[in-house]
């Protein structure tokens, strides 16, 4: 197989010459776009492909791919580097247990192949630059009035999406390249520019056949491979050092499918079917235009096919309706074998449970989601803080009559949003910031919320700027409550850990002064809690069997803690401060059960059990299944402990390394 790859290297490489530098250069249709439209428009899940979903690599491609080489004089051509997976194949399988071809090395493609695979693409390859290389006068892309204009786009998730090689935490990518002159905590000392852990080349997809062409060259060449929609991971998933990348932002298409669509398991009701780079704000939008709404995040930018649905999906509706990740009714998938799937209950059940919060970058690249979509209703909020003044034991009676109220509020469909800060041990204030009530108005809303504020009145304590406000619709709400200028990225500073805590711990005082305990002793001594009351709602209008940690569905709190580091901290220092915040929160993992894995610490011990529960033993069989190539990788995934990044730093992994299958 490697001597059969290598010939055709070497033919498609002298062919490309041929048609590149020939003066009359009239051939290159042969190479661009290696596609075929589809005349089966319609999934297995009944709904129509998006005009960029019919557009395929298929064995036909293929076929004319290998004829077209024979009439180069190349003899016994084939096109194996973009082949389709054949999992029989012994010597593929023995290659994936070496280590990814990195640059530099004797394997890495050439540049004359990587100009052919953009030939292949139609022109969708972009070399890995970083953004910041505008700011070195090492990198040819130098320019001192673009580094200016990093002052304003740098912390700007918009921005960074729409950036090849960023994501919106550089941290666990290596910090590879961070302008030099921004202050603290966005640029570092000394700042050099290296690729590092950004990808070495992007994909910036605009059909399905550029997807399946890039994740069959990488597998068939032994190419580290990741996956960036909006990169808003906070433990660099979405990147990877001398990776290809698969770049789905632009994959802008919204379809309403009516107020009645009947979904694979029978029910009805109004769906949406969404582009893999649809943005929460962007559906928002779509769905209020139908007077609907659909559960989503907080941030605009969040990219809703991506991970964020793949590993579940907070926000303000889901104690009303479910995750995000409980909405999906079908949707189309690009697999690690280069196939292109649909999956929903009844075809590709077990990929179907897998996508649903299982993790993303792991099943293959999401191309599109059928989403269930809700009648818009009045919507209220509440805001307010206290603790100004309020001596230490007082306040701490007050944050445990705030949890009591955690049993009731979500039964009412009540999503809250808040935080505790302390300047030091004696001195903590609390804002809510916001609560969100779907289906109530301010008066239904004030009476959810009468019983603690009764009881902060018999503290002495004053409740300061509460603020209730009612709302026609949902999306009126988002863009008063949520402001685009409350979202920003780009910081290297902190990094955060989480627990769910679960119902259990208010059966008994006990329990629930064993949680109370944990989260003062954490949060006086390290200055900060963010928090929400979250138990995603159960929803018979759709299947919620699927993999989003059982952990979350039995929890009342998502909890939030960080670690923050010096500006002058060395890579070592920071990985010490990382390991003692995983120690100082041994008290949080005593109380509860298991964490969100969109928002969880890249260094969580047993992390297997605390992202995935009792469901991790189901996905890693499927994980074998799907890839047994080991095609896609990223840190906290499944099956991700049957690799290892070389040069780490324990307790600071990055996505700046080889990847390398652990026993290799």
């Amino acid at each position: 197989m490697a001597r059969s790859i290598t010939l055709v290297i070497v033919q498609l490489v002298a062919s490309a010459v041929a048609q590149i530098t020939s003066p009359d250069a009239a051939d290159t249709t042969a190479f661009s776009p290696a596609v075929q439209d589809v005349t089966d428009t319609v999934a297995a899940s009944g709904v129509g492909y998006f005009p960029y979903e019919k557009s395929q690599l298929t064995p036909e491609v293929i076929s004319n791919l290998t004829s077209y080489l024979a009439t180069q004089n190349t003899s016994d051509a084939n096109a194996v580097i973009f082949n389709f997976a054949n999992a029989s194949d012994a010597s593929l399988s023995k290659r994936h247990r070496t280590c990814k071809v990195f640059p530099g090395d004797a394997w890495w493609p050439s540049k004359l192949v990587w100009r052919l695979f953009d030939l292949f693409l139609g022109g969708a390859l972009i070399e890995g630059v970083p953004a910041a290389a505008v700011c070195y006068p090492d990198w040819p892309q130098y320019d001192e009035a673009k580094c200016a204009d990093l002052d304003v786009s740098w912390t700007n998730p918009a921005w960074r999406a729409a950036q090849p090689t960023e994501v919106d935490w550089p941290i666990f990518e290596g910090m590879s390249c961070l302008p030099p002159d921004l202050g603290d905590f966005l640029s570092r000392p000394n700042s050099t520019c290296e690729l590092g852990g950004m990808p070495a080349y992007v994909v910036n997809v605009t059909n399905v056949a550029q997807i399946q062409l890039a994740v069959n060259f990488a597998r068939n060449l032994n190419l580290r491979l990741n996956i960036k929609n909006s990169g808003h991971d906070f433990n660099a998933k979405s990147t990877g050092g001398g990776s290809l990348s698969v770049w789905t932002l632009h994959l802008q298409d919204i379809e309403f499918l009516g107020h009645d669509y009947q979904s694979s398991s029978g029910a009805k009701g109004p769906a949406f079917k969404v582009g893999a780079g649809i943005t929460t704000k962007q559906i928002y939008d779509a769905a209020h235009e139908q007077g609907l709404m659909v559960v989503g995040g907080i941030a605009r930018t969040i990219g809703l096919a991506g991970g964020y649905t793949a590993g579940g999906g907070n926000g303000p509706l889901i104690n009303r309706y479910g995750v995000a990740a409980d909405q999906v009714l079908s949707m189309e998938v690009v697999l690690p074998d280069g196939s292109f799937v649909s999956a929903d209950e009844n075809t590709n059940p077990d990929l179907f449970f897998a996508l649903r919060g299982g993790g993303g970058s792991t099943w293959g690249v999401v191309t599109s989601l059928v989403i269930r979509a809700y009648e818009d209703t009045t919507i209220s909020t509440l805001s307010y803080s206290f603790g100004s003044g309020v001596d230490e034991e007082t306040f701490w009676t007050a944050m445990d009559a705030f949890w009591q109220q955690f049993t009731t509020w979500p039964e009412a469909g009540i999503w809250s949003y808040f935080s505790i800060a302390c300047a030091d041990v004696v001195n903590c204030t609390f804002s809510m910031a916001p609560q969100v009530a779907p289906g109530m108005n301010k008066s239904e809303l004030e009476g959810h919320n009468a019983a603690f504020f009764a009881n902060l009145s018999s503290l002495g304590i004053t409740v300061d700027d509460a603020s209730y406000n009612e709302y026609s619709g949902f999306l009126e709400m988002f863009d008063t409550t949520f402001l685009d200028t409350t979202n920003t990225a780009g910081y290297w500073y902190f990094h955060s850990t989480s627990r769910f805590f679960p119902e259990k711990n208010w059966e008994t005082p006990e329990k629930f002064a064993q949680q109370s305990a944990a989260i003062r002793n954490t949060t006086q001594s390290r200055g900060s809690f963010t928090g929400y009351n979250s138990r995603p709602g159960v929803n018979s209008a759709i299947s919620q069997d699927n993999a989003v940690n059982p952990a979350w569905r039995k929890g009342l709190i998502f909890g939030m803690g960080n670690v923050v580091y010096g500006y002058n901290d060395t890579l070592e220092e920071m990985a010490a401060a990382n390991k003692q915040m995983v120690d100082a929160y041994a008290g949080w993992r005593a109380v509860s059960d298991g964490t969100y894995l969109n928002e969880a610490d890249i260094n969580e011990p047993n992390w297997q059990q605390s992202f995935y529960g009792d469901n991790y033993d189901r996905l890693y069989s499927l994980k074998q299944r799907y890839d047994p190539w080991g095609v896609l990788y990223a840190t906290g995934a499944v099956g991700s402990e049957d690799w290892y990044v070389t040069d780490q730093i324990v307790y600071f992994p990055t996505a700046n390394g080889r990847l390398c299958p652990v026993g290799s």
